[in-house]
């Protein structure tokens, strides 16, 4: 057991094992390495912290177990793997040991201060200044300078030897910077490191980690940015304050952050590397399987395949990925088969994508599982030609079909050449199938579905519609195939004929026609006073065409002139122009019928207009 030197300093605050060693030395006016050899160990064992070695420099220094184990956290200890143990953390060792050594001249020149005879045995190396990502001294809010660089661990450790060599650059202010004042990542990792606590999002990540990542982070926020030049601290330092003002807010904070990252990738062939940088290249390369990078690598992860088309199987920064959650206009294009302008507008007509979204094809994006059925239907359409012969139609029988919405197109773009779907038409022929019985060709009782529609100028839809609800008998021809076959009795589509003339007779006007002829204009006008409840339409097929329409009996027409009044009715019935009537409605304080604020325009209740207007009607009332 070594005896402790007479001549020995006392650990200061964060000092390192090998400062230690080099103090030591100093004071007993020998270089680190003869101590270290006179103790029974060569400095390389204590630089490898080697038991035996830092056993001999405990009992020659008189050291306690507390101020060992202190010094040790300080310096960094190999733990395997090429990790190191600094501060109770786990870094890669490059992150705490680098050829380069730096620290903060205005400490070392205070240490200095204190024994200016032998500045040396004073001036101590912290262990904090190993760390990369540690850009400031906390305490002269000065940044940690490069000091030496040297290869040779036993001669970079060589402190005393190597602080000699700058001493005068120490004393002289030679290697003094600009102060600046601590951000709150440099006040944050520094009590970190001192105490452990931690009170951002980041408390439960590691270190080495957190650091890395608002270092990555921050380079590319800079980016989106405008910093001064005149900031008289390193590009890196400032990158490490922008990205851990976003990191230590958390999840919402750093999705926001790479929401804004992948805007500015907009272009045709912008992958994630664009948007994301370094950021993205560390974490899908260098950190790809580190345990500890996880949660960030998820963050990106989970931003990237909201954004980006992601395919299935695709390896995306370590996970790979189960299913496709996205595809852009681009890789949907590629993986169909079918033309981008084709699938772009399928997808508009759908809502998939907007008909505003000016993005290039690969950056417009959708929900791939939403339209997965569309994007497998698209190849499977047919054109018009196709369809007549799938369903056994007549060019002019499809084009009767479509006119009425018996069938419709998939979409219905002019400029799409294969729009239809042969389901859709083997569905309708199929459900005919079930209606009809098999008939003669020789049997003149029956007439086609589409002769019938020329001889009675009822549309294809009210016939269909009328066989749906065994209004019509439907027949099929033995000798003709599909669609073509299908026929009606021909006194049962007089008989419909008549009925339908017979209905409509009934029915003076249509509901648009009337709302135009008492002065009401705006479109959906009737609708909407229909539907609030103030008058009577029936809904009814059109008696050529098909559609449902609106018409107004006699009989509702009456009860609204009995109850109503618009300005042009009033113009009429009154005798004199609608601007006067109006005038002296608003001079009496009658306002138009509006209950629930509801706008009806210039219309009014006849009884309080007659209370104010009451000269003879010149033109009754229709």
């Amino acid at each position: 057991m070594l005896s402790p030197l007479p001549l020995r300093p006392v650990p200061i605050h964060r000092e390192t094992i090998l400062s230690f060693l080099s103090r030591i030395a100093a004071i007993n006016g020998v270089s680190a390495a003869d101590l270290a050899m006179d103790m029974g160990f060569s400095i390389k064992k204590i630089i490898n912290l080697e038991e035996n070695a830092v056993r001999g420099l405990a009992e020659c220094g008189g050291l306690t177990d507390e101020q060992i184990q202190e010094l040790v956290s300080w310096t960094g200890q190999a733990v395997g793997g090429v990790r190191m143990a600094f501060r109770d953390e786990i870094f890669v060792s490059r992150a705490v040991r680098n050829p380069i050594m730096r620290g903060c001249p205005i400490c070392l020149r205070e240490d200095a201060s204190n024994h200016p005879s032998r500045p040396i045995s004073r001036m101590a190396m912290r262990g904090d200044w190993q760390l990369r990502e540690l850009n400031l001294c906390i305490a002269h809010q000065h940044p940690i300078v490069p000091l030496w660089k040297n290869d040779l661990p036993t001669d970079r450790f060589d402190i005393s030897k190597r602080l000699a060599e700058i001493l005068p650059a120490v004393l002289e202010g030679g290697l003094d910077q600009l102060r600046v004042t601590p951000s709150p990542y440099d006040l944050w990792l520094s009590n970190r490191l001192d105490t452990g606590l931690d009170d951002t999002w980041l408390a439960d990540k590691s270190l080495y980690a957190a650091t890395t990542f608002c270092k990555l982070l921050g380079v590319e926020l800079q980016q989106l940015q405008s910093f001064p030049d005149e900031i008289g601290y390193a590009v890196e330092a400032t990158a490490h304050d922008v990205g851990f003002d976003v990191a230590s807010q958390g999840e919402v904070s750093i999705r926001a952050a790479f929401n804004s990252l992948a805007a500015r990738a907009d272009g045709q062939n912008d992958e994630p590397k664009k948007a994301f940088g370094k950021l993205y290249s560390d974490l899908s390369q260098a950190h790809v399987d580190k345990h500890e990078f996880a949660p960030f690598r998820k963050l990106l992860r989970d931003c990237i395949i909201d954004i980006w088309p992601v395919a299935a199987d695709e390896n995306m920064l370590g996970v790979t990925q189960k299913e496709r959650l996205l595809h852009s206009i681009k890789s949907a294009a590629q993986e169909t088969g079918i033309g981008a302008g084709l699938l772009d507008q399928f997808l508009v007509h759908a809502g998939a994508i907007s008909a505003e979204d000016k993005r290039p094809a690969a950056r417009k994006t959708f929900d791939a599982k939403a339209y997965q059925e569309l994007l497998a239907e698209i190849p499977t359409l047919v054109g018009s030609l196709e369809m007549q012969q799938r369903i056994g139609a007549t060019q002019h029988q499809l084009a009767s079909l479509a006119e009425d919405k018996v069938l419709r197109p998939r979409i219905d773009i002019p400029t799409i050449k294969a729009p239809w779907r042969v389901a859709d038409g083997m569905a309708l022929i199929a459900e005919l199938h079930g209606l009809a019985s098999s008939i003669q060709r020789n049997d003149r009782r029956w007439e086609t579905i589409q002769m019938a529609r020329r001889r009675s100028d009822l549309s294809v839809g009210t016939l269909i519609a009328a066989a749906r609800s065994r209004q019509l008998q439907v027949g099929h021809r033995e000798d003709l195939w599909g669609y073509a076959g299908f026929s009606v009795l021909k006194s049962e589509v007089d008989a419909l004929k008549s009925l339908r003339k017979d209905q409509q007779e009934d029915f003076l006007i249509s509901a648009a026609a009337f709302a135009r002829s008492v002065g009401m204009r705006r479109e959906g006008w009737f609708e909407k006073f229909m539907a609030a409840g103030h008058i009577t339409g029936t809904r009814m097929p059109h008696p050529k065409i098909g559609g449902m329409r609106i018409y107004i009996s006699k009989e509702d027409i009456a009860e609204f002139h009995a109850r109503f009044v618009t300005a042009s009715t009033m113009e009429r019935e009154f005798g004199l122009h609608k601007r006067t009537l109006l005038a002296r409605l608003k001079a009496a304080h009658v306002k138009p019928f509006a209950p629930n604020a509801q706008d009806f325009g210039t219309l009014y209740l006849r009884e309080d207009v007659e209370a104010v207007i009451k000269p003879a009607r010149i033109v009754s009332r229709k």
